[in-house]
């Protein structure tokens, strides 16, 4: 009864802003008789939200239009037409009313309602790249914290309906060692000594970005197939000093691009338990404008919760690989990856072991690696950041020695340590920077291959 009577009253206050605007056939009500319809007025939008809710577009569009009468510029029935009208099917007029409301909209509130009624009558429409973009402006405008979540909710549901994703990734990483060059360029062979004045660390900027699409087929409730392409570019420029020190060096030498094509199967359990996944990708390298190799890739996966607050990850992968830069450096590569994460209330912690073993003709490139990392992430903003640590060891067993059989094989030895700190209370649009430092250090049997790097990386990251 409650609601019967709510709805009686909006229908009265809908026949009362009719009647106002149909006096003596004027198309805009004079302000004295909108003075004394306010409070009725201001009910009639709360009433025609409610009608929406009942699912009466109509009888709430009526209602919206008999404000619009009296004021056409306000921004709340602009935003309920609009939604009236995407509820009726009438998407274009929804459209074009949305962008009359965010043409108009002069407060953080008007442009957050009428952003979020953009997005809905974009989806409506079948655009729902436009959707999410939409979606993503209302939470940078959002006026509280309410509202964005309003909006970042939103934008969660309609990127789950959106059979494609699309993923970017910028970085600029200052770094002092930008060509992986040896602690010491001088190294012993056979009682002489030898000596390279380019292999010193240069120091500079490295930058990029990367870019993957992904489009989704729904095999059945519980099973997809995925179609991915992905693009990479990265490039250094050298300091000043690092070009006084090694006159002629040419950032272009050092540029690197990606570009590589995947087919990919997930199938996940009733209960949301377990995802198993396989991929196969190709890809293709250049380096320094040259075409360097080519890659062919298959990836079978499982994860699995394995307890409350725990969850497991077992990865297998096949790769070929064809240097056209080298033949001989042409390699094949197996290796496991087993990762254990424990959930906690603010943070989680994983711990990640992976061997590989990679078969080449190249007595540089044969070898059998071990890995261990564990890495700390906070998942809950700490003053405003969200900082992850990662601790990493490694160890490559090659095959042979770099110069011959009869002195001992090279064992290299890395110890990483980084540092990543989003920063999510500094987005735009849900795009949020994250800093982070890096440190390696790799010892070897052979001084050539010692190396020690710091890396700063500044980046964008995606925060919903």
């Amino acid at each position: 009864m409650h609601g019967l009577g709510r709805l009686w009253r909006a229908l009265r206050v809908a026949g009362l802003c009719l009647g106002v605007a149909a006096i003596a056939g004027a198309p805009v009500v004079p302000r004295a008789a909108l003075a004394e319809a306010r409070v009725s007025l201001e009910e009639a939008r709360d009433m025609a939200g409610q009608l929406l809710q009942y699912k009466r577009p109509q009888e709430a569009l009526l209602l919206a239009e008999g404000i619009l009468q009296g004021a056409p510029e306000d921004i709340p029935a602009l935003v309920l037409k609009s939604r009236a009208l995407r509820d009726l099917g009438r998407l274009d007029e929804a459209n074009a009313v949305a962008a009359e409301a965010r043409a108009l909209a002069g407060t953080d509130k008007d442009r957050f309602f009428a952003a979020l009624v953009t997005a809905q009558a974009q989806a409506s429409s079948g655009n729902k790249g436009f959707a999410q973009y939409w979606l993503r402006r209302a939470a940078q405008v959002a006026p509280d914290d309410r509202t964005r979540a309003l909006a970042v909710r939103d934008f969660r549901h309609v990127r789950s309906t959106t059979p494609w994703r699309l993923k970017l990734n910028f970085y600029a990483q200052p770094s002092d060692n930008l060509n992986g060059a040896p602690k010491t360029n001088a190294f012993t062979f056979a009682g002489l000594t030898f000596e390279n004045p380019a292999a010193v660390p240069l120091s500079g900027m490295r930058y990029g970005g990367d870019v993957a699409f992904t489009y989704r087929f729904a095999l059945s409730e519980h099973s997809r197939v995925n179609l991915g392409a992905s693009a990479g570019i990265e490039r250094v420029r050298f300091s000043k000093s690092a070009r006084d020190t090694v006159p002629g060096i040419d950032n272009a030498d050092y540029s690197r691009d990606r570009l590589g094509f995947s087919l990919g199967y997930e199938r996940k359990s009733a209960d949301k338990a377990w995802l198993g996944s396989a991929k196969l990708s190709v890809s293709r390298y250049w380096g320094g404008g040259q075409h360097i190799s080519d890659a062919a890739r298959l990836d079978l996966g499982i994860a699995r919760r394995l307890a409350e607050g725990w969850t497991g990850r077992l990865q297998l992968g096949i790769e070929d690989e064809t240097r056209h830069d080298s033949r001989q450096r042409s390699a094949q590569t197996q290796e496991a990856t087993v990762t254990l994460t424990r959930h906690l209330d603010k943070a989680a912690i994983s711990l990640q072991l992976s061997a590989a073993d990679v078969a080449s003709d190249s007595r540089l490139v044969e070898r059998s690696s071990q890995m261990a990392a564990v890495k700390y992430s906070v998942t809950r903003p700490v003053a405003g950041m969200l900082p992850s640590l990662t601790l990493s060891y490694a160890v490559d067993d090659y095959a042979e020695a770099p110069f011959g059989w009869w002195v001992d094989p090279r064992r290299d030895e890395e110890w990483g340590l980084s540092l990543d700190v989003l920063l999510p209370k500094m987005d735009y649009m849900g795009f949020a920077p994250e800093i982070g430092v890096s440190f390696r250090d790799r010892s070897s049997n052979y001084s050539l291959y010692e190396t020690q790097s710091t890396d700063l990386r500044l980046g964008l990251k995606s925060v919903f």
